[in-house]
């Protein structure tokens, strides 16, 4: 089931335009909708909206099935850097709100995705994936190109799942949106299944995910290459020790 979608159904209520195509945004709420390409390549296109909408007619209609993505901001030590000398103390102060909300948003965000930085990719995938445990799918950007995602494989979050490499063919695109497309495949999968089967399939037997997506915004495709299929199991962390006095003594 890792070919083209044929199912058209809902188009004529569905926009297929993002409201803001092409914005860095901390977070939205997302909407994938499949739609099989002229070459056999399955298209995911990626629809965001404002999570807080200014008004009736930038909200989403109420037939599509949204996700809440969030950008986990950069580490302060990395946007430190970058604040001009200039800022007074109350824009750094407003700057560190502005941070805090992203990360409030972050964590009860079904698709993450943040900045490698300095780090190794899978450290970078594993340190984001432990920090947002609720999370479907998390991503983290390594270069212009590449994004390295973790897609959950359990109806629940769990730590298990595929550790995908989603690389640019050409143009990059909308890298933020790669992990979003990426569990928009994941759902369209599982849709199928459901149908064929006639009961409900877990994300348990999701198969690897295609070699080839093309992720498509504003009606602009960009091909993405999908590589490194592996089934990956994080060790969790380890549980504190219990404190004697602690209230499951009590």
């Amino acid at each position: 089931m890792t070919g083209a979608a044929s199912n058209g159904e809902g188009l004529a209520e569905h926009p297929l335009v993002a409201v803001y195509p092409g914005a860095r945004v901390p977070a939205a709420e997302v909407d994938t909708h499949p739609l099989s390409g002229p070459d056999g390549i399955l298209q995911i296109h990626v629809t965001r909206y404002p999570v807080e909408p200014p008004g009736l007619m930038w909200q989403s209609p109420p037939s599509l099935t949204v996700h809440l993505m969030a950008v986990e901001p950069r580490p302060w030590a990395e946007t430190q850097a970058r604040i001009p000398a200039s800022w007074t103390e109350d824009q750094r102060r407003k700057l560190s709100v502005e941070n805090a909300g992203q990360d409030r948003l972050a964590a009860s965000a079904t698709v993450v995705i943040a900045h490698a930085g300095d780090a190794p990719p899978l450290l970078a995938l594993d340190s984001l994936r432990r920090r947002r445990a609720a999370a479907q799918a998390v991503g983290v950007i390594t270069d212009e190109r590449t994004v390295l995602v973790w897609l959950s494989t359990s109806d629940l979050a769990a730590a298990s799942g595929y550790t995908v490499t989603m690389t640019a063919d050409d143009a990059p695109g909308p890298l933020s949106l790669y992990p979003s497309a990426l569990l928009g495949w994941a759902l369209w999968w599982r849709e199928q299944a459901d149908r064929l089967t006639d009961e409900h399939v877990s994300f348990e037997e999701l198969p690897p995910p295609p070699l080839e997506l093309d992720v498509v915004e504003a009606w602009n495709p960009y091909r993405v290459s999908l590589t490194a299929h592996e089934r990956t199991t994080f060790t969790p962390l380890p549980r504190p020790p219990r404190e004697p006095d602690g209230p499951e003594y009590r």
